[in-house]
């Protein structure tokens, strides 16, 4: 099929993509009110450096991944700078709502509400927004990610997260935002310079895996789930580096824990982390752990808490 490019599309636009890409976006260009279903790799697609883009009002019912950030052949790189999106809802995806690489950078995504499916392909990890390559000064606000679970064989790990960064990503903020039945982690975070401010992350395999240091807000973790696979069920994995001279430190002003199953509260992998948590409200079983080393994770001095620590 044909695949229009709009530099501004003003009213709804119903498009069957029938899985192929769509727009092909342009530096200062607005897509407004598209409606499309069964997207291919990318409804929208940024395949060179742009600066600038508006993608609001959409709704997307099926297909691959929403927005894909993928350099054309004969490109390097295609960062985009100023990207703004708003007010988007997507359904049944089989990889991402969003993907965000290269060099871009100051960009917001808001209001966004995407769900995944279980996927079996051998290499289609889903991932609902994901960020990579050095892509820095993002501000997610008020976005949920739900349902991004990918099957495999019962000895394998099921991946599968709500949102993502990489190493060489920094100051990601995620702001209001929620992560629901993934099979993995809700957020699985590996950026520098990361804030969590009043996020939520519940069902899902691990809520938060965090692999840098975090400051955070309001964080509340609700009733993980094991959803299939090899992987470990925790209301937080902290993946510390194995030999490190400092400890990975992990702040949380306001933690929320609830849960009716005893899965631990922090799994802490290989290596040293610091752990400070200012008010608390966490409701759990008796016995509960608080901390459970993993490959000769530590917190040195244990978890340290404002007020008083929790009974569990």
């Amino acid at each position: 099929m044909d695949n229009p490019s709009s530099r501004f599309a003003a009213k709804a636009v119903q498009i069957n993509a029938g899985g192929e890409p769509v727009y092909f976006v342009e530096s200062g260009a607005v897509y407004r009110g598209v409606r499309a279903r069964d997207v291919g790799n990318g409804l929208f697609v940024i395949r060179e450096p742009v600066r600038n883009v508006q993608i609001a009002n959409v709704r997307v019912e099926g297909g691959y991944r929403v927005i894909e950030n993928k350099a054309a052949p004969e490109l390097a790189g295609a960062g985009s700078v100023g990207l703004r999106v708003r007010g988007a809802k997507a359904s049944n995806l089989e990889r991402s709502f969003a993907r965000i690489r290269y060099d871009s950078h100051d960009g917001v995504i808001e209001d966004v509400s995407a769900s995944g499916m279980r996927t079996t392909g051998a290499t289609d990890l889903p991932v609902g927004i994901a960020f990579d390559g050095t892509a820095h000064d993002f501000r997610v606000e008020r976005c949920s990610m739900r349902g991004f679970q990918w099957q495999r064989k019962a000895r394998q790990y099921w991946n599968g997260d709500g949102f993502s960064t990489e190493r060489g990503n920094a100051r990601i903020l995620f702001r209001q935002c929620a992560a629901w039945d993934n099979s993995d982690g809700g957020f699985d975070l590996k950026s520098t310079e990361t804030l969590l401010d009043d996020c939520v992350s519940g069902r899902n395999a691990r809520n938060f895996r965090l692999w840098s240091s975090i400051r955070a807000t309001r964080l509340s973790s609700i009733n993980p789930v094991k959803i299939g696979g090899i992987g470990d069920t925790n209301h937080f994995t902290i993946m510390a580096a194995k030999g490190a001279s400092e400890p990975l430190v992990i702040h949380i002003e306001h933690l929320t824990v609830k849960s009716d199953r005893g899965w631990p509260i922090f799994d802490v992998h290989h290596g040293p982390a610091k752990i400070i948590i200012g008010s608390h409200d966490i409701q759990v079983p008796p016995g509960t752990p608080l901390v459970r080393s993993r490959g000769g994770g530590s917190v040195p001095g244990g978890v340290s808490f404002a007020g008083t620590p929790p009974k569990l």
